[in-house]
């Protein structure tokens, strides 16, 4: 007796649940309703019990009261359905329903489990995958992930836009084909890239070449790029991939466009070869602002370099005496 009152005491009940549990009749007619069905919906059991089951599924689930409901004909279990349950609130809650049929009685049990906080994270998740996407999509550097051999893995929009590759002739490529050949010998390691943090390779210099009748800025059939690039397994010192898809050996990159940079520097640096000079007294010409000054030589060497000059005479210029 007192081992059968145990039993009874450890006895899971339908109200220790906290999903809900419902039983229905051939025909969808609820039969019973747990406690987790009135925390959930709002509904107690003698406002539920005696009605259709359609009267706690949200309209926009309602197409799957045949599934549900079909499932003794099938005579199998139906494994998290995700549904909408309609509450006295006003509002409704994401739910998975699994039915199981009740042999002998031509009825369902029913299993609602409340998946709220699971639709929240996955929205969430959702949420920031699309801003996550938007943001390597949209960046004007070209992001890039390779595989251990250097092969593109996944390359963003911005090689189509900056070299004009669409990204299906890039994936599957060694990645170094687009690097100038004059700058590959240099290239190589950088793309294959496994240190990280500060021993990563940072605003490296290269030149990838453009798809051929492609237009071209300042005459050049390539752009300048500054690269940036760090390994894909482990970052802990010493650690070995493990096989896991976060531990593959690889390379992630992002190149920068800095042509228009370069190409400024490289004007200015030529513009400063040429000077004005009077050519009367060889003053040259000094602009600053709207100030406008005529230095001799020595004095524009000493401003631009800091050199100073000691005066003294050439052997065609001792004086006499």
């Amino acid at each position: 007796m007192d081992g059968a009152a145990g039993s009874d005491n450890n006895r899971l009940e339908a109200n220790d649940l906290q999903e809900i549990v419902a039983v229905c009749d051939e025909d969808g007619i609820i039969l019973s309703w747990n406690w987790a069905g009135e925390e959930i919906t709002g509904f107690l059991q003698e406002d539920i019990i005696g009605y259709h089951l359609d009267a706690i599924i949200a309209p926009e689930s309602r197409q799957f009261l045949g599934q549900i409901l079909g499932i003794e004909r099938s005579g199998s279990l139906l494994p998290g359905l995700p549904v909408r349950l309609q509450t006295s609130f006003g509002w409704e809650v994401p739910a998975e329903v699994t039915s199981v049929p009740r042999p002998g009685t031509g009825g369902w049990l029913l299993v609602f489990r409340d998946t709220t906080l699971k639709v929240q994270l996955q929205e969430q998740l959702d949420r920031m995958d699309a801003l996550y996407r938007g943001l390597v999509e949209d960046s004007p550097d070209i992001i890039y992930v390779l595989d251990e051999r250097a092969h593109v893995l996944f390359i963003n929009d911005t090689v189509e836009t900056l070299l004009g590759y669409s990204k299906s002739e890039i994936i599957g490529r060694d990645l170094i084909e687009l690097v100038h050949p004059d700058d590959r010998q240099q290239a190589y390691w950088p793309l294959r890239e496994r240190r990280h943090a500060d021993r990563a390779t940072r605003a490296l210099r290269l030149r990838f070449l453009t798809r051929a009748g492609r237009p071209r800025r300042y005459d050049l059939d390539f752009v300048y790029i500054s690269l940036t690039s760090a390994g894909l397994g482990p970052t802990r010192l010493g650690a070995r991939p493990r096989g896991g898809p976060g531990d593959l050996p690889g390379t992630q990159g992002v190149a920068r466009d800095v042509t228009d940079l370069v190409m400024l520097n490289e004007f200015s640096r030529q513009a400063e070869l040429i000077l004005p000079v009077c050519s009367i007294c060889h003053r040259i010409r000094v602009t600053s602002g709207s100030a406008v000054e005529w230095l001799p030589l020595s004095d524009y060497l000493t401003r631009k370099t800091g050199v100073l000059f000691s005066h003294t005479y050439c052997p065609d210029h001792v004086p006499t005496l």
